[in-house]
C-alpha cells in the first residue's frame, strides 16, 4: 500500500464539499495510512464527528481547549503527524493559514504544522478573487502543496472553478510528499501503454499492454519532483495529479509527440509497448468476409527509442523498456549499445506481466544489473532511484 503506516492529520473546513472528506478519510485508510481528524466549528454543522470518530477510531478534534481534556491537542497531533491535509478548504480558512492566524483546530494544527497539503473548495469568484489567489501563493511560497480545485457546476449553481479536487487526485498529492525529491527542477518525458495500426476502419494489431507500468513510473517522477509529461497509447488509465498528459493512437503519431516532448527534457522513459509492424497499406472501406483467409504485409514502423538515441544532447538520459522471452540482460546490453541508451529496464513476458498490478523487471546499464520486484508503483519509485543514483547523484 503506497501510504503504509504514514501518519496523516486531516483538516475539515465548513464548505458544503465537507461530506467529501468522509471519502478522502477512507481511501488514505485503504492505502495505508493512519487518520486523525480535526474539524472546524463551521464543518460540524456539515458533517457529524462520531462518524468521522467512528471511521478514524480516534477522538476528533473539533475544541480548541475543551473542558474536559488536559491534552494540548494541536501540539500532540501536530508532533504525531507526518502531514497535515485540509479538504477541504475554505477560503476563510486559506486566509487565516496565510496570515498565521490560530483561532480553530484546524488553523492551530496549520500553525504548527507549518506546511501540508492543502484543497480549496469554494465558489468560482471567491476563487478567483486576487486575494484568495494571493493567500494561495503565500502558502505555496512557505512549502504547502496546493491540490487545485476542479471546474463544474458547484453548490451555489455557478459553474467554473471552485468544486473540490477529486480524491484520487488527493490521495496523489500525499503519496507525491514522501517521496524523497531526487529530480527537483528535472524535466520527464515518459511513455505508456499500447499503440494501434489499423488494417481498416473497424481492425487493428495492437498488443495487451495495460498502461499500468509507464503510468506507475511518470506518477514515481512526478513524486520525486520533477515536471512530468506522459505520452500514452490507448488506455482506461486516469491521468495522475499533477502530469501533463497527451494521447496518441498510432507509431507515427507517438513519434511526433516524443521528438517534440524531449527537445527540452532531461530523463525520456520509454514504457510504452510500441509496435515493430504496421500494415503496409490501410483499407479505406472494411473489409469483407469473402475470403477463408487473408494475408497481410507488414512494414517495420518507426523506431522511435533508437530516433531519440541519435538526437540525444549531452547531459541528457534515455532509459527503455524491453519485453524479453529469453536472454534478458544480453539482449538489453545490445540494445543500449546500437540505440545509444543509458539504461534498459528489462522484463520477462512469459511471466504474464500485461495487465498485472505486480512485476519483476531488470535495470540494466552498460555496468551494473539491479533486480526489482513488487507491486508496479513500488518497482517504479526504484526505477526512479536507481536513474538517480547512476546518473545524477553527485552530478552538479
Amino acid at each position: 500500500m503506497k501510504l503504509k503506516n504514514r501518519r496523516i492529520v486531516l483538516g475539515i473546513t465548513g464548505s458544503i464539499a465537507a461530506y467529501k472528506a468522509i471519502e478522502i478519510l477512507r481511501n488514505l485508510q485503504k492505502a495505508g495510512a493512519e487518520v486523525r481528524v480535526a474539524m472546524t466549528p463551521s464543518a460540524l454543522k456539515f458533517v457529524s464527528k462520531l462518524t468521522l470518530q467512528t471511521l478514524s477510531e480516534y477522538p476528533v478534534y473539533y475544541e480548541a481547549i475543551p473542558e474536559d481534556s488536559v491534552e494540548i491537542r494541536h501540539t500532540s497531533l501536530s508532533a504525531w503527524g507526518e502531514l497535515f491535509i485540509v479538504a477541504p478548504a475554505t477560503a476563510n480558512t486559506i486566509a487565516k493559514i496565510a496570515c498565521g492566524i490560530a483561532d480553530n483546530p484546524v488553523t492551530d494544527l496549520a500553525l504548527c504544522f507549518g506546511k501540508g497539503i492543502i484543497c480549496p473548495a469554494m465558489n468560482v469568484r471567491m476563487y478567483e478573487n486576487p486575494v484568495t489567489q494571493e493567500n494561495l501563493k503565500k502558502l505555496k511560497q512557505l512549502g504547502y502543496e496546493i491540490v487545485e480545485p476542479g471546474r463544474g457546476f458547484l453548490a451555489c449553481k455557478e459553474e467554473g472553478k471552485g468544486r473540490l479536487a477529486e480524491v484520487e487526485d488527493i490521495l496523489d498529492a500525499a503519496f507525491y510528499w514522501f517521496v524523497p525529491k531526487l529530480l527537483k527542477g528535472k524535466k520527464v518525458v515518459v511513455t505508456a501503454g499500447a499503440t494501434r495500426e489499423y488494417i481498416d476502419p473497424v481492425r487493428f494489431i495492437s498488443n495487451p499492454s495495460s498502461g499500468k507500468m509507464g503510468f506507475a513510473v511518470a506518477k514515481a517522477a512526478r513524486g520525486a519532483g520533477a515536471e512530468v509529461t506522459l505520452i500514452t497509447g490507448k488506455t482506461h488509465l486516469r491521468t495522475p495529479y499533477g502530469i501533463k498528459r497527451i494521447d496518441v493512437e498510432t507509431v507515427e503519431e507517438m513519434k511526433e509527440a516524443v521528438l517534440e516532448a524531449v527537445k527540452d527534457a532531461d530523463i525520456y522513459i520509454s514504457a510504452a509497448a510500441i509496435g515493430d509492424y504496421r500494415p503496409a497499406k490501410r483499407e479505406e472501406k472494411k473489409i469483407k468476409k469473402s475470403k477463408e483467409k487473408l494475408i497481410l504485409e507488414l512494414e517495420r514502423t518507426p523506431d522511435i527509442l533508437k530516433l531519440v538515441g541519435e538526437r540525444k544532447r549531452s547531459g541528457q538520459i534515455i532509459v527503455g523498456f524491453a519485453a524479453e522471452t529469453d536472454n534478458l540482460v544480453e539482449n538489453a546490453r545490445e540494445k543500449i549499445e546500437k540505440k545509444n541508451l543509458d539504461g534498459i529496464v528489462a522484463n520477462d513476458v512469459k511471466k504474464g506481466i500485461f495487465g498485472s498490478d505486480k512485476t519483476e523487471v531488470f535495470f540494466i546499464t552498460r555496468k551494473e544489473v539491479s533486480t526489482i520486484s513488487g507491486l508496479k508503483e513500488e518497482v517504479a519509485l526504484e526505477v526512479i532511484k536507481l536513474i538517480y543514483e547512476n546518473f545524477f547523484k553527485g552530478v552538479e
